[in-house]
């Protein structure tokens, strides 16, 4: 007798799957993987947006996700990974994606179960992918969640959060900010971009300003709701940029910065390109060859070298140094949900060693008069304000000359930290 053929996985469910076992098993950052995926062939955009939606979706309910498939299953550690991610990925769609049918997850997810040799997994799949689409919305309600779990555990699994960072955040922000944290990272973030150096500027500023849709506008960068696409957009593409990390620069007063200003991390360039939009002189460095390419790329005219912050010394003396310092990237979790699948908290302890010696080298380099500016995209008082005050205490010659940190109730669900300091 010839065995059935196995249906191909649907090009959406494929690119997530991959993407999110290079993530989640290979440790690869998210978006990373899901380039990776997608590159692997012809994809339909539409599919190349599901297939963006499951992963990043996935990740953000991960754990509430597991919960909800354990009530059904009596072991699911004896699933193979990639099965695991399939059932999860299937599960995600039911509850969270009105527009795909109950059936069609099921029915591509019991297809892939079949791919597993000998594993007879495809009346596994079937009945427990039908159970999960008869929740409705039981799923979706914070009791379900509460069976047999104390508070911690109900938390972590209403909130798909680690407990050590719910932990965290209630001792360091109180119930209020903590709850409103949490509730941040379970939503996508707003779609920011920069208008600043497209050809097209100026005719992109009119139309966009007076969309009614609009949350926040700033010098040229926009902050939109997550999800707003463009029907045509222009050739070059708008320079994506997070609307949060834009607030974190302005909050800190850049016009009245001494110049020249160097910009230690610059990564791509995003906060580069508001320094140089608001005519400031700034050159910038990054210790990765890839970043520095692709800011010279978008930003040609801006002077740039290969430096490690923590330990080179700049061409020139600048008046301003400016730290986007590394970070365990806790207050981003909107946008890189897989951060708190792979941040333990013995990272933490790292990070601050890294960023003392950052401080350090900057404090090192900067002349009395001027001034340090730094911004991190995490909600940790040992890598924010605690950092600061440690630094402070051991050199008797900086003060702090504005602190600032994202409202807890922002719409952006993004939250950075900035302060300036002043070398006496």
């Amino acid at each position: 007798m010839q065995a059935r053929s196995i249906k191909p996985l649907p090009p959406a469910r494929r690119v997530a799957l991959e993407a999110l076992f290079r993530c989640l098993m290979n440790k690869q950052d998210i978006q990373a993987a899901l380039d990776v995926a997608l590159s692997s062939g012809e994809i339909d955009p539409r599919d190349a947006g599901l297939a963006t939606e499951l992963s990043y979706g996935y990740l953000r309910h991960k754990k509430r996700i597991e919960y909800i498939l354990s009530r059904f299953l009596k072991d699911p550690g004896k699933l193979t990974p990639k099965m695991r991610f399939a059932m999860g990925v299937a599960a995600y769609e039911i509850l969270f994606l009105d527009k795909v049918p109950a059936y069609a997850s099921v029915d591509w997810a019991v297809e892939f179960s079949k791919s597993k040799p000998g594993a007879r997994l495809a009346g596994l799949f079937n009945a427990v992918l039908r159970r999960v689409s008869e929740l409705g919305e039981a799923a979706h309600d914070p009791d379900f969640f509460r069976k047999d779990a104390s508070l911690p555990e109900f938390l972590s699994r209403w909130y798909s959060c680690p407990q050590w960072l719910i932990d965290l955040w209630w001792r360091a922000y109180g119930e209020e900010d903590a709850t409103r944290y949490l509730d941040a990272q379970l939503k996508a973030p707003a779609l920011g971009f920069n208008l600043f150096g497209h050809p097209e500027a100026e005719d992109l500023y009119g139309v966009i300003a007076g969309w009614p849709e609009i949350i926040d506008i700033e010098g040229m960068s926009f902050a939109l709701p997550a999800g707003t696409s463009f029907e045509g957009e222009p050739e070059p593409p708008m320079a994506r940029q997070s609307f949060a990390a834009r607030q974190a620069i302005e909050a800190l007063d850049p016009e009245t910065w001494t110049g020249p200003i160097w910009d230690a991390c610059a990564g791509r360039g995003g906060k580069t390109r508001i320094l140089l939009e608001k005519g400031l002189p700034v050159f910038a460095s990054d210790p990765h060859r890839g970043r520095l390419a692709a800011l010279k790329r978008e930003l040609p005219d801006v002077e740039i070298f290969e430096a490690n912050a923590a330990t080179d010394t700049p061409p020139k003396k600048p008046g301003t140094i400016l730290l986007d310092l590394p970070c365990s990237g806790l207050g981003v979790l909107s946008r890189r949900p897989d951060t708190k699948w792979k941040r333990k908290p013995h990272d933490l302890a790292d990070l601050t060693k890294l960023q003392t010696e950052i401080l350090q080298n900057a404090y090192d380099h900067i002349l009395p008069g001027g001034i340090i500016a730094i911004i991190t995209c995490t909600l940790n008082p040992e890598e924010n304000h605690e950092l600061v005050g440690k630094f402070i205490a051991a050199h008797a010659n900086i003060s702090i000359k504005k602190e600032w940190t994202t409202p807890s109730n922002s719409p952006l669900n993004e939250f950075f930290y900035a302060t300036t300091l002043i070398k006496n």
